[in-house]
């Protein structure tokens, strides 16, 4: 019998919803977030011990915990390099981020170092990044997008599977995302923390049909292009007051544009009180490293710019004047 003839015809309208690729060809598996990604992968390959980066969220090391492995933190070199003192054993494993989308030199390097059967690549940060042969490469695109919920994950490993099981749940996770098109970001704010709390208490399961619907209507190509050109003109700009050094080409197209300033500039405080929301990556690191450490730095002292698909030069302008470079 044909599938189709079950579905409806006729009745009220729903949204109209464009239909793009959005990379969904890069994935093997839709999950409910990253978070499950993490977890299906290391409980598939059976993980005697996982070595994080201090400089993570907790959303990782708690996927870690949930699934009582053995863990150890690294750290991070300022080129974003793995610690020379790692080594792994017989049955361990590795996690690299791919920071900001900018990092990818970094992740290619671990990848040559630890080899790419013991890498899971976390490009949470890095929708754009195509996988390179690791284990697994793990994406979220609700960094990206206006999504519920969703994870991305691809792996050539047979072990790792599909969930049988859909979220169905997506629904209940809308409202902050719909406040924002009406209201301002203050009033969606407290929305958007319950959204997130929910998120983190959901089991694993597979995407969501609401998520993988959206996730299709997102301009996949433009997104990556406007990122592309509004990092580019601010690393113009800032590129020389950046302790950070980044190369930006033409297919660079980042989370955000990550500022560790090398003069004295705006505060994030001060941004935030002009209305410009940066988020800080991550409070808890500080718990996990010393002070002073480039982990430290960036926690206390980077500025993390958006530069994503809702602007244009006029905000990146915008930006550049606030900040109040001297």
């Amino acid at each position: 019998m044909d599938v189709q003839l079950d579905k409806s015809i006729g009745g009220y309208q729903g949204l109209d919803l464009p239909w793009f690729d959005a990379n969904l060809s890069e994935a093997t598996v839709l999950t409910n977030s990253a978070r499950s990604a993490i977890k299906i992968t290391l409980s598939a390959i059976g993980a005697s011990r996982v070595w994080l980066p201090a400089y993570t969220c907790d959303a990782v090391v708690d996927a870690v915990k949930d699934l009582d492995i053995a863990f150890d933190y690294y750290q991070i070199s300022p080129t974003f390099d793995v610690d020379t003192a790692v080594r792994l054993d017989k049955g361990e494993y590795i996690l690299i981020v791919d920071y900001f989308g900018m990092t990818s030199g970094s992740v290619k390097r671990a990848l040559q170092r630890f080899g790419y059967a013991n890498v899971i690549v976390d490009c949470s940060q890095a929708y754009f990044f195509e996988h390179t042969g690791a284990l697994a490469t793990v994406w979220s695109p609700r960094k990206f997008f206006g999504l519920p919920d969703g994870g991305l994950l691809y792996s050539d490993d047979p072990r790792i599977k599909q969930p049988e099981e859909r979220d169905n749940t997506s629904e209940s996770r809308m409202g902050h995302l719909i406040s924002r098109l009406t209201n301002s970001p203050e009033k969606a704010y407290k929305k958007y923390l319950e959204a997130e709390q929910a998120i983190a208490d959901l089991p694993v399961l597979g995407m969501s049909e609401l998520t993988e619907r959206l996730l299709c209507a997102a301009d996949y190509e433009s997104a990556k292009n406007v990122r592309t050109w509004n990092a580019r003109y601010l690393h113009s700009h800032l590129g020389k007051y950046n302790h950070l050094n980044f190369t930006l080409n033409e297919i660079t197209a980042p989370m955000c544009y990550p500022f560790l300033p090398n003069v004295s500039t705006a505060k994030r405080s001060e941004l935030i009180a002009n209305r410009v929301f940066i988020p800080s990556y991550w409070p808890e690191v500080l718990t996990r490293v010393e002070e002073g450490s480039f982990e430290w730095e960036l926690v206390t002292k980077g500025l993390f710019l958006p530069c994503d698909q809702r602007y244009s030069k006029r905000e990146m302008d915008r930006l550049v004047r606030l900040l109040a470079i001297e």
